[in-house]
């Protein structure tokens, strides 16, 4: 590139993570599902039955060990003497999500090695039920018979009657062992450290494939292929019902879906959230996991207080599982954590027990009920062992089990850094780059050229979120010296390119940048030109000539305001003066390109240096053609320091929501923004900032 230099691309390493999130339906009080199933869209499964079934054999269910709750304070529940004595819990483990980038569990399941567990291509576990409707589970209070029953294969399987209590009482209700509930099981993961699992539900859903858990058991363990759900675990028969693989997308990521606001605001502000929904697929035979055991109502906008429900959970390393029946009250919380909580005391529920369903108006006789809540939410369910807690099932619940419902893109963790790295995002660029995992629909990617140098991709996941980190070029002195950045297909083959002009005038072209890197680099304009006069350039698609985002805004160091129609690799093939030089154009300080006017022709926002935000719709060849404020001049957004706009959510098509990296290295964006700025989201907060949280 002349003087500037020969860009280097380095291919950095793809962190996986998945996520899931919520749909925008409106609230639904009713426990009904639709009679008629909505369509879904097709996704390929990488982890199937029998790799599932193979690998998850009873002695690695054995293995298994609850999964630690990640409490970022106060002490853990105590845990009480049971059939084995005292059952110690183990200690919890891993980050804060609010914290660091979460490091997510293996894409593939890996075959740690175990004296009597190794996964075979002959499936030599537990045969899978037959279809014959004859036989239910052994009705035994203990469930220590060493023959394994033959379960019924009906939608509504009989449940295990209760033992007599054996637990410890106090002031909270007696809880006691028995044989479980078909719909209720153990979900399987696996991490760096090794096999663990938490209690999960199955939910009605039209499709016949939805369970319902914790969002803390999933939220940083969603990337993986190897979990499992094993309805009606116990010691004795460990796998009445057979192995339900988590249904998995093009990339091995498991289909979890939870409210973004638990992925960004971590495990106490994100309290409110604490649920998962989880796709499975069918068993090895072809069956989905509700066909075979049946499934609980989901009951949403029913409040906090019931006289009875009936809590079921897997408490620590114990045989089988616990229930407990006794009134839920309203907790709320004074130590900072937003919102109220479902609030029940049943005695013993240790860890394991995390997304445990609360159900009301329980049948004992079928063993079903309406699901109102499910251990989790203020401190990951509670403190203590005799006391537990539920994020509140309302609208927000609804609207997440929509999403699964639908297939919708899951929410994924944001692998966006810290604010405080933020802060060194210098420059920024927005556009196609690489696809999103199929079946997702393709969202708009994010560069950042950051102060040392360094160039880095962030894949576009939908709901405003960054699924992937991907390094184009290490730190360098090459790249501290670009000046201005912005993206576009100006080569017309569908993948964005990116264009940079230099600290030495020179403006260059790198086609179809993916994830791979960069390619190629094209001069288009030399060094020493006027080019060391342009303050801010943003690309879209400004004239009707043709359907490319190939057009160019330059805003010059006098105020003057140039379109360039039509960049290709060749050059600019027009040029139309937007506004002479003036005195007022000076003060424009960032320019942003987006469709907010919804008419398939590019708009422009500038942010002036008093704060104010401007909407000029449908800019062309031939001028401006009216002007929106979206924001009165404001000393806050005087900070707003980098500027893009793009398709970075899954409500629509177009490229309107406006993202904004401000002075503290804050991220916000302003989701379907139109002639009214949009929705603010947070996808990486400020900590002991002197700006306020909500910017608008």
């Amino acid at each position: 590139m002349g003087t500037v230099g020969t860009v280097v691309a380095l291919i950095g390493t793809l962190v996986a993570v998945d996520a899931a999130g919520a749909a925008d339906a409106p609230p639904v009080s009713a426990s009904a599902i639709p009679a008629t199933p909505p369509p879904r869209p097709a996704h390929a499964q990488r982890w199937t039955a029998l790799e599932a079934r193979q690998f998850w054999t009873k002695e690695r269910m054995a293995e298994a060990k609850p999964l630690p709750d990640a409490k970022p304070t106060r002490a853990r529940k105590v845990s009480h003497p049971r059939l084995h004595g005292a059952v110690q819990r183990p200690n919890a483990g891993g980050p804060h999500t609010q914290d660091l980038r979460e490091v997510p569990m293996d894409t593939a399941p890996t075959d740690t090695p175990t004296p009597s567990a190794a996964p075979t291509p002959t499936d030599t576990s537990t045969p899978e039920p037959s279809a014959t409707p004859t036989d239910t589970p052994s009705p035994t209070a203990t469930d220590t018979s060493s023959a394994s029953p033959s379960p019924t294969d009906s939608a509504s399987p009989t449940p295990s009657p209760s033992p007599s209590p054996t637990g410890s009482t106090g002031t909270s209700a007696t809880s006691s062992y028995f044989g479980g509930l078909p719909m209720v099981g153990r979900m399987y993961m696996q991490t760096s450290s090794g096999y663990y699992f938490c209690t999960a539900s199955v939910i009605n859903s039209p499709h016949h494939d939805i369970v319902l858990t914790a969002g803390h058991c999933m939220d940083s363990r969603a990337g993986g292929g190897s979990m499992a759900f094993v309805p009606q675990w116990t010691a004795a028969n460990p796998q009445p019902y057979g192995v339900f693989p988590i249904a998995t997308d093009s990339e091995g990521r498991s289909r979890v879906w939870i409210d973004p606001r638990y992925y960004d605001r971590g495990h106490v502000q994100g309290a409110p959230w604490d649920v998962a929904f989880v796709q499975l697929g069918a068993r090895s035979d072809g069956k989905q996991v509700q066909d075979v055991v049946g499934g609980n109502n989901l009951a949403t906008g029913r409040g906090y207080v019931f006289p009875n429900v009936t809590l079921v959970g897997y408490p620590g390393n114990d045989p089988q599982p616990l229930t407990c029946t006794t009134a839920t009250t309203q907790f709320t919380p004074t130590d900072g954590t937003p919102g109220s909580y479902l609030q029940i005391a049943c005695s013993d529920y240790r860890v394991g027990t995390s997304g445990g369903p609360f159900l009301a108006d329980f049948n004992p006789q079928t063993g079903t009920g309406d699901v109102v809540g499910s251990i989790g939410g203020w401190d990951t369910g509670g403190p203590t062992a005799d006391i537990s807690y539920s994020s509140l099932y309302d609208a927000d619940i609804q609207n997440l089990y929509n999403a699964a419902v639908a297939g919708s893109a899951p929410a994924r963790p944001n692998v966006l850094p810290s604010a405080s790295t933020m802060t060194h995002a210098t420059l920024m660029a927005s556009g196609y780059f690489t696809p999103s995992p199929s079946p997702d629909p393709d969202k708009s990617d994010l560069i950042v050229r950051w102060s040392d140098g360094e160039l880095t991709l962030y894949r576009g996941a939908g709901n405003g979120r960054f699924d992937k980190e991907i390094q184009l070029a290490a730190s360098n002195t090459t790249w501290t010296k670009a000046v201005s950045m912005t993206a576009g297909d100006f080569t017309g083959s569908n993948t964005y390119d990116l264009m940079v002009r230099w600290t030495d005038g020179s403006l260059t072209l790198f086609p179809d940048v993916d994830a791979t890197g960069l390619h190629q680099q094209i001069t288009l304009v030399k060094p020493g030109t006027m080019w060391q006069h342009e303050v801010a350039m943003t690309a879209g698609r400004y004239t009707t000539d043709d359907h490319w985002p190939d057009d160019l805004i330059v805003r010059w160091s006098d105020g003057e305001t140039t379109l360039y129609k039509d960049i290709s690799a060749s050059g600019a093939h027009g040029e139309a003066q937007l506004n002479p030089p003036n005195s007022l154009w000076t003060h424009a300080t960032t320019l942003a390109t987006g469709d907010f006017a919804g008419s398939n022709e590019s708009d422009l926002v500038v942010r002036w240096s008093d704060g104010e935000l401007t909407l000029y719709p449908d800019v062309d060849q031939n001028g401006f053609h009216g002007e929106v404020r979206l924001r009165a001049p404001s000393t806050l957004w005087t900070n707003a320091t980098v500027a893009v706009a793009g398709n970075f959510t899954s409500t629509d098509n177009w490229p309107d929501d406006y993202l904004v990296r401000w002075s503290d290295g804050q991220v916000s964006m302003y989701q379907d923004t139109g002639t009214t700025l949009g929705t603010e989201s947070v996808l990486v907060a400020a900590s002991n900032s002197t700006l306020p949280y909500n910017r608008r």
